[in-house]
Formats: structure tokens, sequence, C-alpha cells
């Protein structure tokens, strides 16, 4: 869980995709953590997934009432402190932020917890979890000397609860993110996926092995043939995943099949920023600029918008159709949240100064 490196807390996630990567093939870093940024992104703007036995726990998640679920987890914890639940609340709520020191401390709690109960699957999953995004916060050194922590906890969390679908699609993620070295591989990632618990699962993390080879097709036939059901979790990585499908063809330069997979997963998940964010982007690959501020215009007013670049590309697609006032107001307050990757921060000042610096 899908946040991380963005300033502003995004939603928590279930570590689908692993908030960080680790390539396979030096060459490749670059790349690598640009994906990784958008995995993050997408993350974020997942809906809240079944993470908790203790309905009252996911009830305050699903509600994203974070602020909530940390009180309650640490009131527990104070009378019962091995109750693995309550940890795994505190995990979630400080994953959503970007405090570093608060991550530590539940990183602790998580450790303590596993000292104290063993066989908790969910301490286990809330130290790989919650350890990885910190790991990525602090940069490659620190993920480097943490990967193998992260490794062995999600591991262990699989194996103690091996029909726990979030502990499964972490696991996966771990696998074809970590590099050959300590043991990543997609063939590894494939024998989990296949050894899901139920066949919608299975189909579903399989066709996740298939979108890290970047067969975007096949992924995604893969994913509309997933009937989730009551399967929250399941449900949110099939979003996730449908929505770094589109992703990867808009990066491949196939704007018009990126239309159709984010029209569908607009249809499916009109409340979530990254469907029309998404949706935008191919409408203004493909020149429809004025669509595309539509879309970009919606986009930020619903669930999940906040870690995504949307002023940037609404100041794109405003330019383009010679709305220089409102373009350079788009591009100020994108700089000024200073939220995006690098090479968009430094278009947006260019593109800000050469239409004369901030509005007004």
């Amino acid at each position: 869980m899908t946040i991380p490196l963005h300033p502003s807390p995004p939603r928590p996630s279930r570590l689908g995709p692993l908030p960080y990567r680790l390539s396979r093939h030096p060459a490749a870093h670059n790349r690598a953590r640009g994906l990784a940024a958008a995995a993050l992104l997408l993350a974020a703007a997942a809906a809240p997934a079944q993470v908790f036995k203790d309905p009252a726990l996911q009830a305050l998640l699903t509600a994203e009432r974070l602020s909530d679920l940390e009180t309650t987890s640490s009131q527990r914890l104070a009378t019962n402190p091995d109750d693995a639940q309550a940890v795994l609340g505190l995990a979630m709520a400080a994953m959503a932020s970007n405090d570093g020191p608060r991550r530590e401390a539940t990183i602790r709690r998580a450790e303590t917890c596993i000292k104290l109960n063993p066989q908790a699957a969910e301490c286990h999953y809330a130290l790989g979890t919650l350890l990885g995004v910190h790991a990525m916060g602090q940069g490659m050194v620190k993920m480097a000397s943490s990967v193998g922590t992260v490794k062995a906890a999600l591991q262990e969390s699989l194996r103690l609860a091996p029909t726990w679908y979030p502990a499964r699609s972490a696991v996966v993620e771990f696998y074809l993110q970590a590099p050959g070295l300590i043991g990543g591989s997609t063939a590894k990632a494939a024998e989990a996926a296949r050894a899901a618990a139920k066949p919608e699962q299975a189909r579903a993390l399989e066709a996740r092995v298939a979108l890290e080879d970047e067969r975007f097709d096949g992924a995604l036939a893969g994913l509309y043939s997933v009937q989730p059901g009551a399967d929250s979790a399941l449900a949110d990585d099939v979003q996730q995943w449908t929505a770094r499908a589109g992703f990867g063809l808009l990066g491949k330069g196939e704007a018009a099949k990126a239309k159709s997979v984010f029209e569908r997963l607009l249809r499916e998940q009109p409340t979530q920023a990254v469907a029309a964010y998404g949706l935008g982007r191919s409408q203004l690959e493909l020149g429809a600029t004025a669509e595309a501020t539509r879309l970009f215009e919606q986009a930020a007013k619903l669930k999940g918008a906040a870690p995504l670049p949307i002023d940037y590309r609404l100041g794109l697609a405003l330019q383009a159709q010679g709305q220089t006032e409102p373009a350079r107001a788009a591009y100020a307050r994108y700089v000024a949240a200073g939220r995006g990757q690098g090479k968009s921060l430094d278009d947006a000042r260019k593109r800000l100064a050469q239409l004369g610096g901030p509005p007004g």
C-alpha cells in the first residue's frame, strides 16, 4: 500500500502495488523509479480494501477516518499491547502520512507485536508494508538495506495467513519488483499468483504479472474477466491494475486504447479521480483539449485527487487552447504544491515563466 513519497497524505493502501520498485537491471533503474511514482499515485487513489477482520476498524478505514483509526488503535494497544489488529490499524494510518518519525514509531510497534505474538500475520504484514513505504521515502540506500526485512516479513505474513488476499498480493508485488539477487522473479510471482485461494484472485494476480511484462492487452483481458463479488480487496487491486494498464498504454503512445480503458473505469468508478484523470490524459494526447480540460476539472473534485498532477495536465490543456491566464493559474497551483515528479515540475516552472510568472 498504494503512498509514501507524497508531501500531502494520500490514502492508505495495502501495498498493492508495493510502494517501491527495485529494478532487476541497472539500466532500467530510472524507468523503474518513474513507474514506482505512478504506482504510488494509483495506490493512493484506490478505495480502501478489506484489510481488517475487526469490522469497527475496517469501517474507519473505509470511511477514510484515519485519525479515528489511529486513536482507536492506540487506545486498544494501551490495554492490550499484542492486539495485532490494532497494530495493523496504526500501520495503515502511518502509511498515509508523510511523517517519518511516526512511521518509525509504528515500525517499532510492529516489531514488538511480532515478539509478543509471532503467529500474528497482521504484525508481519504491518512491518513489511510500512517498512517498505518508509524505506522508499528515505532513498535508495535505505531501501536496499531494508529490503531483506521487508521480504521476510511479507513472506511470513503469507505463510501464516495463506488465504488472506492482501498478504498474497503484497508478496506477488515483492517478487515482481525485487531484483533477482534477493529473490525476486516473474516466475516466483506467477507461482504465488496461481496458488491464490480463489480462481478469481489467481486470474487477477496473473494479470498483474502480465502487466509487469508490459503485456497490457493480455493484462486487461484477464482483469476484465474477474468478478470480485464481495471481495473488496480483490476489487481494489483490479481497479488499480486496470488504471496502470491504461497509463501503460499511454506511455506506449496508444492513446485511443487507453481512452477506452479509462472510459470503462470511469463508468465503474465514477467517484475516483484517477479514472477521470486518466481519461483526461487520453483526450489530451488525442488532441481533444476542451474535453481534457473538462475531465481534469472533474477529476480535481473527486476522491483521490490530491496526489495526482491534475493542475499540470490542466495547464497543458488550457495552454493548448490559448487560454493563457487559466493555464498560468493552473501551473502556479501545481508548482506551489510541489508534489509532482521533477521533470513535470521543471516543465511547469518553465511554462509558468514563459507565460509571465505567477498570476497577479
